[in-house]
């Protein structure tokens, strides 16, 4: 009789998804009701402090204390204000509320959600504009379970994988640039004979088509953060910090800068890389992107200098808040939201007698009508740190413009929907 495996009992489904199930009821889930999602100086005190009221109370009844460790968090918002603040900022002062409580706070305790949003290793803030109700709601995981939760996707992505998935969404890319391409080639011909009205219509359509195709390709899946923290442990931190730079680099949308500042005065030269690599950018890809004709997401992942470097632990709001967003929205003027992107009167034309039937009057009404004050912007965005470079090595960051028309892609969801086809598997 053979002995008992104690490797293969421990990778058995079944033990498998009951170590999953117990990662999911470490999560912490709270949302904060009736409160206007803004900065820290627009919100009221009397709101901050009932956000945190909200906050305990929701902890209390699950018998839930702060984290201790590292943690993965994500952000949902929606605002109702004509000129509402815009979510990097709001994230701020929210996750300055989710730690320490105000001293106008009945509690005895020192942290609510974590100690100190150093702790937020992983953050994914997505929000919606001119929606009928405020909405700020949260989910926070140890960033552990985050993680084990990745390396079970990967392994299940391993035993499904589809080769031509790559090559499929190639070729897609491929086919809508030549579109581009050879419309605007034949410009003169196809304007005299088909008139100026479809030649603009068409090669509009083109555009926005090879635009959501290369900037999806920029995107960081699921299965390539599992390799950048090596869960499946087949390579050195140097040799994964040096291939995945690379790849990163020659990605199309995907901006590689060099570790974030250090020393005191060196902000400002970091600030002119970003300046000087999102025109090259332009330069490169703007007769196809500019201007840009589809929703935009961010997607960033820091790795920090060696421990011995680091003089500076930058937040990952601040990061976004103080050197990304904003000159990412200044340079590329990406539209944050699809509604801004069509074209009023042609919908009013196209749809009059659609809508005009009182059965559809609903549907009109339900259309999104976000403020014009945040027609510029990003749906969402995401940051991960990284685990530091090692010593000799120097850090990163990276930044990838991705397409994001629904403005719920963040890789939080993805590897939530890995696992849920893995559990289903099992059925």
């Amino acid at each position: 009789m053979g002995g008992f495996d104690r490797d293969h009992y421990l990778n058995t489904s079944k033990v498998l998804l009951a170590h999953q199930r117990r990662r999911r009821r470490r999560r912490v889930y709270f949302s904060i009701d009736g409160i206007e999602p803004r900065a820290k100086r627009s919100m009221r005190d009397g709101d901050k402090d009932e956000v945190q009221r909200q906050l305990l109370e929701q902890l209390g009844n699950l018998h839930r204390r702060a984290f201790r460790g590292p943690l993965a968090l994500r952000l949902t918002l929606r605002t109702t204000e004509k000129t509402p603040t815009q979510s990097h900022n709001v994230a701020k002062n929210l996750l300055d509320l989710f730690g320490r409580p105000r001293l106008t706070l009945a509690t005895r305790r020192h942290s609510l959600l974590y100690a100190d949003d150093h702790q937020v290793h992983a953050l994914a803030v997505g929000c919606r504009h001119g929606e009928d109700a405020p909405m700020i709601s949260a989910v926070a995981s140890p960033l552990a379970c985050l993680l084990e939760d990745l390396d079970l996707a990967l392994q299940f992505e391993r035993e499904g994988r589809d080769g031509n998935r790559d090559r499929k969404e190639s070729d897609r890319f491929g086919e809508a640039v030549d579109h581009v391409k050879d419309w605007m080639r034949d410009e003169a011909e196809i304007r005299r004979h088909f008139g100026d009205r479809a030649f603009e219509s068409l090669l509009h359509c083109f555009r926005q088509q090879a635009q959501e195709n290369l900037l999806k390709s920029a995107a960081v899946t699921p299965f390539d953060l599992a390799r950048m923290y090596d869960l499946a442990g087949h390579a050195s931190d140097i040799d994964l910090a040096e291939i995945w730079k690379q790849m990163f680099t020659s990605t199309p949308l995907r901006i590689m800068l060099s570790e974030l500042p250090q020393v005191k005065g060196s902000s400002t030269l970091w600030e002119q890389e970003i300046d000087e690599k999102l025109r090259a950018f332009q330069a490169q890809f703007g007769w196809l992107v500019d201007p840009l004709l589809v929703p935009v997401a961010l997607e960033v992942l820091i790795k920090p200098p060696p421990a011995s470097r680091q003089n500076n632990l930058h937040d990952l709001d601040n990061v976004l808040r103080d050197y990304l967003i904003p000159r990412v929205v200044s340079i590329l003027k990406p539209v944050s939201r699809y509604a801004f992107m069509l074209d009023a009167e042609s919908v009013e034309r196209d749809t009059r007698d659609l809508f005009s039937d009182p059965r559809f009057a609903q549907y009109r009404a339900r259309l999104p009508k976000p403020p014009a004050s945040t027609k510029f912007g990003v749906t969402r965005y995401d940051a991960w740190r990284l685990p530091p470079a090692v010593e000799g090595r120097e850090g990163f960051v990276s930044v990838a413009v991705v397409s994001d028309i629904t403005g719920h892609g963040d890789i939080f969801g993805q590897i939530d929907e890995e696992v849920e086809k893995w559990r289903e598997s099992l059925e």
